[in-house]
C-alpha cells in the first residue's frame, strides 16, 4: 500500500493518530498479565501523543516502575495502531483543569495491525503528515455512497473494470479507496485525484470536488 497512488503506510498511521481522541494503555507489572487502561489522547504536531490519567490511576504507578507501554487506537478500514515508547511524565501544566496527569512517550516502534502486522520506522511515522481530508472524509464517503454510487459506478466501468455495484471506503488526499462488487467476488480499487496528491479539498478539480461536496438530495429509502 505503498507509492504515490495512495497513503504511505507512515501516512495511514499519522492520520490514524490524528483522529484519535481515546485509546487504550498497554501496560505490564513485574510477573503480571499486561493491562488495558482507557485514556485521552492528545495528537502532537511532531507525532509523539500525550496521553491523560486520572492522578489515583494504578498506571500512574505501573509507569513510575515502568515507563514501557504501548497506547492503542483505531485506524480506519479495521487496522489498529500501536506506539510503544518509553512514557514520561509531561512538565507543563495543560492537564491541571482536570486534575490529571499527563504522559508522552519516546516512541520505540510503530505498528499497524489488521489483515496483516505491519512495522513502521519511527522516522519515517514522525517525519509523515497526517492527511489534510481527514476531517471532511467521513461525510463525503457518506455522501458519495448514498447520492453518486451510479457515478462511481460509471467510473469504475470506465476504466475497464467489470463491476456491479462499488461502495466507497476511505477517501484521502490521494484518491477514493472502492469495494467493487463483480460476479466472481469483491476486488479492492483506488480511483486517483487529477492532480494529487492533495493538499486540502479545494484543489480538486471541479469534476471531482462538485459531487463530493454538493448538497444534491441522496437516493430515496
Amino acid at each position: 500500500m505503498t507509492g504515490t497512488s495512495e497513503p504511505t503506510w507512515a501516512e495511514r498511521a499519522r492520520t490514524a493518530l490524528a483522529q484519535a481522541t481515546t485509546g487504550s494503555l498497554l501496560t505490564r507489572e513485574c510477573r503480571s498479565t499486561a493491562n488495558l487502561t482507557a485514556v485521552t489522547v492528545h495528537d502532537q504536531v511532531a507525532g509523539t501523543p500525550a496521553v491523560w490519567l486520572s492522578p489515583d490511576s494504578p498506571v500512574v504507578a505501573r509507569l513510575a516502575a515502568c515507563p514501557v507501554a504501548t497506547l492503542v487506537v483505531p485506524a480506519p478500514l479495521g487496522w489498529v495502531l500501536h506506539l510503544t515508547g518509553t512514557f514520561a511524565p509531561l512538565r507543563d501544566t495543560t492537564g491541571e483543569h482536570c486534575g490529571c496527569r499527563g504522559y508522552r512517550p519516546t516512541l520505540l516502534g510503530v505498528r499497524l495491525v489488521g489483515p496483516a502486522r505491519v512495522s513502521i520506522p519511527v522516522a519515517e511515522f514522525l517525519a509523515a503528515q497526517p492527511d489534510p481530508l481527514r476531517d471532511d472524509a467521513a461525510t463525503m464517503l457518506h455522501h458519495l455512497e448514498e447520492a453518486h454510487a451510479a457515478d462511481l459506478l460509471a467510473c469504475v466501468r470506465a476504466h475497464g473494470h467489470d463491476a456491479l455495484a462499488v461502495v466507497p471506503r476511505a477517501i484521502d488526499r490521494y484518491g477514493i479507496e472502492l469495494a467493487a462488487i463483480a460476479a466472481d467476488g469483491v476486488d479492492r480499487l483506488r480511483l486517483a485525484f487529477p492532480g494529487g496528491p492533495l493538499e486540502g479539498l479545494d484543489r480538486l478539480n471541479s469534476g471531482w470536488r462538485l459531487p463530493m461536496s454538493c448538497r444534491c438530495a441522496s437516493r430515496p429509502a
